[in-house]
């Protein structure tokens, strides 16, 4: 239980730093660029804690499991990448979104035809793509789907 008290007293530190970082950069970035801007310090910051908790992941994972340290690191980055499948529709439902609003939504509003209506057009396209996202997933990602089941198991009960 020490290590625990060790990692959260830790972990409030590197969230404090990554704080600060967030209150010193977002100002500058917000200036220059907007609500762009913003977004962008906010990545920057989810960046760093994911950073620090992946590297107290492979820590963990390397006493728990006595491995070697270059085994856990391939390890890790493997179960964190989605299925092939699943990145590969990914990048296509980027390309087809992408295609989408130059053919489809922003060809429309130039030939002068409502912007609502090919909104929705466009709209259609990335909500067919998020399902099909989804229902790949559910069927390929079974750590994320059992984790799911048990937890409204859990819930239910």
């Amino acid at each position: 239980m020490a290590w625990l008290r060790n990692y959260v007293g830790k972990l409030g530190i590197a969230h404090a730093v990554v704080g600060v970082l967030l209150a010193l950069i977002a100002p500058g970035l917000v200036t220059r660029h907007g609500a762009v801007g913003l977004v962008a310090s906010n990545c920057i910051s989810m960046g760093l804690r994911s950073l620090y908790s992946l590297h107290y992941a492979h820590g963990y994972f390397a006493k728990a499991g006595r491995r070697n340290n270059n085994m856990v690191s391939v390890e890790m980055f493997r179960r964190m990448l989605p299925h092939a499948v699943v990145l590969g529709l990914f990048v296509a439902s980027f390309v087809v979104t992408r295609a989408s609003r130059n053919h489809i939504y922003d060809a429309q509003i130039a030939n002068g035809e409502s912007w609502i209506i090919a909104g929705a057009q466009h709209a259609g396209v990335g909500l067919l793509c998020a399902i099909l996202i989804v229902t790949l997933s559910w069927r390929l990602e079974t750590d994320i789907r059992l984790a799911l089941v048990k937890l409204l198991k859990r819930k239910s009960e």
